[in-house]
């Protein structure tokens, strides 16, 4: 009688095992030797690749990244190592914009060496009531008090400031930005968005003063923009968003991506899509069908690169939907040849690769997100297929 339990045991640690070394193999973990580590319809990066020819002929002087999506971008490591080969490749251009993380989440680097009086409160796609006003960086913040400052200092990275950029909203209203010595600039660039920019004095203290008179909404900020030759790479990521947020809660989204033109966009979402219960497949399937479509109309010179959803664990469970939502995604891009796909999913090595990648110590201890070491791994492995698509390096 015990044989057959015995039996069926066995079998079952087998197909258990099958499923979770799937494709991993000891190439995985190398971005030189990882066969599959390939990017469906690299042609359409045709223009891209161009461009960069382009710019390191010193033809062009800039070429534009927006890479959106959700706390794998936010961390800003795995993008951060895609950031750093195109620059070392082609140069550092102009700071690209970023949202102070720091001020709403103590886990962030601080990045920005500022601080601030009044209370600020942070705008959100998470929260549909208060999206009205948001746009590519799916996230804003404003000041709540009557009266607050923000007082730019120095540090590592920026030695000095001497002149900041602030991308936010604007309804043709006097902008509520004030500053004791400086000159302020605002262009309106989009009809609901401007960028304001303060050239501070030498002698000046650096700090800036608003008052709550018309609920200013920024997005995002530079430090010391100057226009210079090279890569400027703009990073948002929103911990927690998902795809249908972005496409849905994001109102300002293709005019402002319909004035900043980015030769490249990188979506990497669908994590916590995967963990929705009740996601309506086939709605999101049609939405994000309209999304590239309207990309692609706003923003006609913009190529769309899409990654799947990577391999995690939550809470010791695996993601009910990442096989719908990575399908969804991998449609999209297979119906349209001026799309690309770097399928991180699958070059992990498939389902229930986390644990592999666990074992190698490249997750952290939520099994959700990854170590440094994982998020540049993915980077190296992502550069090493961009390098392998492109026809001109070859």
């Amino acid at each position: 009688m015990r044989v057959p339990v015995i039996i069926t045991l066995v079998f079952s640690l087998l197909l258990i095992s099958s499923k979770c070394s799937n494709t991993v193999n000891k190439f995985t973990f190398s971005p030189e030797e990882n066969t599959i580590d390939t990017i469906l319809h690299s042609k359409a990066l045709s223009p891209v690749f161009e461009e960069l020819t382009h710019l390191k002929n010193q033809e062009k002087n800039s070429f534009s990244v927006m890479h959106i999506g959700d706390s794998h971008i936010e961390i800003g490591q795995f993008s951060g190592e895609i950031k750093r080969q195109l620059q070392e490749s082609y140069g550092a251009g102009e700071v690209g914009w970023m949202f102070p993380y720091q001020l709403f989440n103590s886990q962030s680097s601080k990045v920005f060496p500022m601080d601030t009086t009044g209370t600020w409160k942070r705008m959100t796609i998470k929260n549909p009531e208060a999206t009205n006003i948001l746009g590519v960086t799916g996230l804003g913040f404003y000041l709540e008090d009557n009266q607050g400052s923000i007082h730019f200092t120095s540090n590592q990275s920026y030695k000095d400031v001497k002149k900041v950029a602030f991308l936010h909203f604007y309804n043709g209203k006097s902008i509520n930005f004030n500053t004791s010595k400086g000159k302020i600039e605002t262009q309106q660039i989009t009809p609901h968005t401007a960028i304001t920019t303060i050239h501070f004095d030498q002698d000046s203290d650096k700090k800036i003063h608003f008052t709550n008179e018309n609920q200013l909404v920024i997005y995002a900020i530079k430090l010391n923009p100057v226009t210079s030759k090279g890569i400027s790479y703009h990073k948002f990521g929103v911990a927690g968003s998902t795809l249908d947020q972005f496409m849905n809660n994001t109102p300002l989204f293709m005019e402002q991506v319909a004035y900043f033109k980015p030769n490249l966009l990188i979506v990497s979402l669908g994590t916590n899509d995967s963990y929705i219960d009740t996601l309506n497949e086939n709605r999101l399937d049609k939405q994000l069908t309209t999304f590239i479509q309207d990309i692609q109309h706003q923003s006609p010179t913009t190529t769309l690169l899409f990654t799947t959803a990577p391999d995690t664990k939550y809470r010791n469970n695996r993601p009910q939907r990442l096989t719908e939502i990575n399908r969804i995604i991998r449609n999209n891009v297979e119906k349209n040849q001026k799309v690309a796909l770097w399928d991180l999913h699958q070059i992990m090595g498939g389902d229930y690769s986390v644990n592999a990648w666990n074992k190698k110590h490249l997750l952290n201890n939520d099994i959700l997100h990854f170590t440094p070491k994982g998020y540049q791994l993915q980077g190296e492995l992502f550069m090493h297929a961009f390098d392998k698509a492109n026809p001109i390096r070859k």
